[in-house]
């Protein structure tokens, strides 16, 4: 079956840009994710889908935990450093600092808002599984509008 407007319709659900990171003990992990939904209130779960096989993926599968950093507007070319693991030390995610929380998360630098989670679960279907995540933590450093996929000239999905 084909579905020709399928990639321009789908391209059309508004989509943040969200930076989320992960440590499993040895190392840390980030990457750009753009499927990312508060499912619920109480408890307060969000779920988000994350590519398999990535680095991300391993790391936060692991790990059970991670963090989900929420950008301003104009903080496009900090997402852009984390669209493809590169580089990584105990302080420094693709030249990006970062300190671990009390819960172990890497928590990049200059970032305004921040939430800690715990995988609940996770749903093994398609090239994106989904984690269902617990929020265990919250930071706010400025209150801003976050940046979405309009803000930028990139698309994913579709």
């Amino acid at each position: 079956m084909t579905l020709p407007h399928r990639k321009t319709i789908l391209r059309k659900i508004p989509n943040g840009l969200f930076i989320v990171t992960a440590w499993d003990g040895t190392k840390p992990a980030s990457a750009v994710i753009s499927f990312l939904s508060q499912t619920s209130k109480d408890p307060p779960f969000v779920t988000m889908a994350i590519k398999t096989g990535t680095e991300l993926y391993k790391i936060a599968r692991k790990a059970g935990k991670m963090a989900i950093h929420l950008l301003r507007k104009d903080q496009s070319d900090i997402a852009a450093l984390h669209f493809k693991l590169k580089n990584r030390n105990s302080r420094f995610i693709n030249g990006h600092e970062f300190l671990l929380s009390t819960a172990g998360n890497p928590i990049l630098s200059d970032i305004p808002m921040v939430l800690e989670v715990e995988v609940h679960r996770i749903i093994e279907e398609g090239d994106h599984h989904i984690f269902i995540c617990l929020v265990k933590n919250s930071i706010l450093n400025e209150d801003v509008d976050i940046l979405t996929m309009n803000d930028t000239n990139w698309n994913y999905g579709g």
